[in-house]
């Protein structure tokens, strides 16, 4: 499933048109020792990038089975408002072999506002000095410079405010031709407090493929849209945002395929999907939480599935 494409030159778009992609061959990082505090199959390890005029962290999770030869994928996984990289690699768990035995998994670490709260840009109280789209592009290239990586199989996941950001760094030129695939948890998807809208959406190539997972009673960031529990701003309906994806990826909104992914006794869970492109997952029982077959950081309520296998799954599908 993971095959390794050295060079891939063409995306064909929903409409068959096809759109020019750049020439991306295996990083830099092929052939280099890892770092002395980086051991394969080990615990996690901290590294700090400048970026920004800033020094950034993040952790970094190499998998056992890592061959400096090998070019791998790459999996960011970006935690929630409030929430730091240990308890997103704990949640969303790309660390773990049994869910991905391959992919390097690095989880980014948010800046602190003057509160101490730590979230990520498009959060309508994070500090205007920060740009974590940057950010994230100087990331990738530190990492594909370092580490053995498949440039065409970068991707993004993360929760809530985190996954509000991935939502973003697919609509940024930049970052959309960095990254294959985008997976928002609960994502937090702001309004722009001026316009009543969505930040303009820039990518540089179609189709973007897009897979959001969100429960239907989530009172932090509402289904329907709304405040939420907080007083920073508004988010649109996830559907909206979901439709908003479909229809920028060349499909007809009616185009949607829905399905009933969870047996009786579970509860109802509700697949929406545009052509294996564009997904969305309805989860009747959970609100702000990270859908899993077990408890988890987030919640003791409980589903059929573990998003983290259904995203790997479909980042397994899409490369540059």
């Amino acid at each position: 499933m993971w095959s390794i494409p050295f060079i891939i030159c063409l995306l064909l778009a929903t409409t068959g048109q096809a759109i020019q992609s750049p020439i991306l061959k295996p990083g830099d990082g092929c052939g280099k020792s890892l770092p002395a505090k980086v051991t394969p199959g080990g615990a996690s390890a901290n590294i700090s990038i400048s970026s920004g005029g800033l020094d950034r962290s993040y952790l970094i999770h190499v998998p056992r089975n890592y061959d400096i030869n090998t070019p791998v994928p790459l999996i960011l996984s970006y935690h929630g408002r409030t929430k730091n990289a240990s308890e997103q690699e704990l949640l969303s768990q790309f660390s773990n072999s049994s869910y991905n035995p391959n992919a390097i998994a690095v989880y980014p670490q948010g800046v602190a506002n003057s509160r101490g709260i730590r979230q990520w840009y498009g959060d309508p109280d994070a500090p205007t000095t920060i740009n974590d789209i940057s950010f994230t592009s100087d990331l990738i290239s530190h990492l594909l410079s370092r580490y053995c990586l498949d440039p065409t199989r970068v991707y993004a996941a993360g929760k809530s405010n985190g996954g509000g950001l991935v939502g973003l760094l697919a609509c940024d030129p930049t970052t959309s031709s960095q990254i294959a695939a985008f997976a928002p948890v609960s994502g937090a998807f702001y309004l722009n407090k001026t316009t009543g809208k969505l930040p303009p959406c820039n990518t540089s190539r179609l189709p973007i493929p897009i897979i959001e997972f969100h429960g239907w009673k989530d009172h932090t960031i509402y289904y329907l849209g709304g405040p939420g529990n907080s007083s920073r701003g508004n988010t649109t309906s996830v559907l909206a945002w979901v439709d908003g994806w479909a229809t920028r990826d060349n499909f007809s909104v009616s185009q949607n395929v829905s399905s009933s992914v969870c047996p009786s006794p579970f509860k109802k869970v509700t697949k929406y999907n545009w052509n294996d492109t564009v997904e969305h997952y309805n989860i009747s029982n959970l609100f702000h939480d990270w859908p899993s077959t077990y408890p988890n950081d987030d919640t003791h309520l409980t589903t059929c599935f573990d998003a983290t296998s259904v995203i790997m799954d479909f980042f397994s599908r899409w490369t540059l």
